[in-house]
């Protein structure tokens, strides 16, 4: 069978052109649209969700046609004994960030989240980035809601298949009470 154009057979290079559209056009991150931004599934992620490991609280915010978020509360927001005299009692800083100009800059209050947009299709927002204060690296990352109170983020290198993900709670803040944490759970984080 010969592919015909205006009566003339296409020629291997536009054949294997076509199949490579063809092939890939499931693979192509669909874009979303801006409009849906402005839709109550896309706000799903605004709030205050503690991370996994429960020694802090990320702020997650529309900014522009993005969602972004920053270290709202961390549970040790000074350094300890452990951290050695030189630092022992002083603000915890960015220390491990690969800009030495940043190293100083306290976490609390840093953006971890950028570039989060919303894509309806799917139900994930997509296209971030997150920074990992640990080691001073930025990963690819995306965002699904497991339950209007639980968050997996997923942070990956090139593909979303390498990397790992994280789950998260929604909380309220409040200011600390007996316990001296300065939330409450939303709904049972199980």
């Amino acid at each position: 069978m010969t592919c015909v154009r205006l009566g003339r057979p296409l020629g291997p290079f536009w054949l294997l052109a076509l199949a490579l559209v063809l092939f890939a056009a499931p693979w192509i991150p669909v874009v979303a649209n801006d409009g849906l931004s402005d839709s109550p599934a896309a706000a799903g992620i605004v709030g205050d969700w503690l991370v996994e490991t429960r020694d802090a609280v990320i702020h997650i915010e529309r900014v522009g046609d993005e969602y972004q978020g920053y270290i709202r509360w961390q549970l040790h927001d000074t350094y300890g004994p452990e951290d050695g005299p030189a630092l022992n009692g002083k603000v915890v800083t960015d220390r491990n960030n690969p800009n030495p100009a940043l190293r100083e800059q306290p976490l609390t209050g840093l953006r971890l989240l950028t570039g989060l947009r919303y894509d309806a299709r799917t139900n994930k927002w997509t296209g971030g980035r997150v920074y990992n204060s640990d080691n001073g690296k930025t990963y690819n990352c995306l965002v699904r809601l497991l339950s209007p109170d639980r968050l997996q983020l997923r942070g990956y290198i090139g593909i979303s298949l390498l990397g790992g993900n994280t789950v998260w709670s929604r909380v309220a803040m409040k200011a600390p009470g007996r316990n001296g944490l300065p939330y409450v759970m939303q709904t049972s984080d199980k």
